[in-house]
C-alpha cells in the first residue's frame, strides 16, 4: 500500500524558490527565524525582569546600565517604553515565542500553508515597524541607546527581510522577485550601516566627539 504525506517535508530543497536558491528554502527560513526569535525572546525576557525589578526598586540599575549613552533603565522607565499602556518587552515574550514555534517547524521540515507564512509577515511587519519607532525614539527623543532594544532591532529586520523575500517567492515568480533574493544581503548590510551612522551622528557631539578625543 502507497502511503503519501504532505505534513513533513523530505526534501532539504523542498520550499525552493526563485532561482533554486537554497538560501530560500522554507527550512533555512524556519532555522533564521528559530534563532533570530530566540535571541529577542531573550532581550525581551531580560527588559521585562528589569522592568519589573525597577517597579519593585526604582533604586535599581540594571546590568546593560553602561554609561550616559547605554541605558536600559532610561529607556523603560520612559513613556515611550509602554506604548501600549503596558511595558513594550512583554509584547516580545508572546510575539517572538510564537515566531519561534514557526521557525522551529519549519525547520523540521513541517510544510507550512501559505496563509501561514503571509501571517508570519504581517507581525514581523508590525514588529519592524514597532521596533523603528522605538529606534527613533530613542535616538531622537529620550536621547539614550538602551542595548538589549539594539539586540531586538538587530535580529527583527533581518527576519522581516527574508520572510518577505520568501514570501514574495511564494506568490510571484516575477524577475524582480529573482533579482531580490540575488541581491538579498545588500538592504541588510545598508539597513545597519544606516542605523549605525544615524546613531554615530545624532550623539556626535553628545558623547562621541569626546570619545574619539579622548582615544
Amino acid at each position: 500500500m502507497r502511503e503519501t504525506t504532505h505534513a513533513v517535508d523530505p526534501s532539504p530543497a523542498a520550499g525552493t524558490t526563485g532561482g533554486g536558491s537554497r538560501v530560500f528554502t522554507d527550512r533555512w527560513i524556519g532555522v533564521l527565524l528559530a534563532i533570530g526569535s530566540a535571541i529577542a525572546l531573550v532581550a525581551s525576557f531580560q527588559l521585562s525582569l528589569d522592568k519589573i525589578r525597577l517597579l519593585e526598586n526604582p533604586d535599581y540599575t540594571p546590568a546593560c546600565n553602561f554609561s550616559i549613552l547605554m541605558s536600559c533603565k532610561s529607556v523603560i522607565n520612559s513613556e515611550q517604553g509602554a506604548a501600549f499602556g503596558f511595558p513594550n518587552p512583554f509584547i516580545g515574550l508572546v510575539g517572538y515565542g510564537i515566531v519561534i514555534a514557526i521557525g522551529v517547524a519549519a525547520a523540521s521540515g513541517v510544510r507550512l500553508p501559505r496563509w501561514y507564512w503571509v501571517g508570519t509577515l504581517l507581525g514581523l511587519t508590525f514588529a519592524s515597524g514597532f521596533v523603528h519607532w522605538l529606534a527613533f525614539q530613542s535616538i531622537f527623543s529620550i536621547q539614550v541607546l538602551c542595548p538589549w532594544c539594539m539586540v531586538v532591532w538587530a535580529t527583527t529586520i533581518p527576519m522581516f527581510w527574508y520572510t518577505l523575500l520568501h514570501v514574495l517567492a511564494k506568490l510571484t515568480a516575477a524577475r524582480w522577485v529573482r533579482t531580490l533574493q540575488q541581491w538579498h544581503l545588500v538592504p541588510v548590510v545598508v539597513w545597519f550601516l544606516a542605523v549605525a551612522g544615524v546613531i554615530l551622528w545624532a550623539f556626535w557631539d553628545f558623547y562621541w566627539a569626546d570619545f574619539f578625543a579622548n582615544l
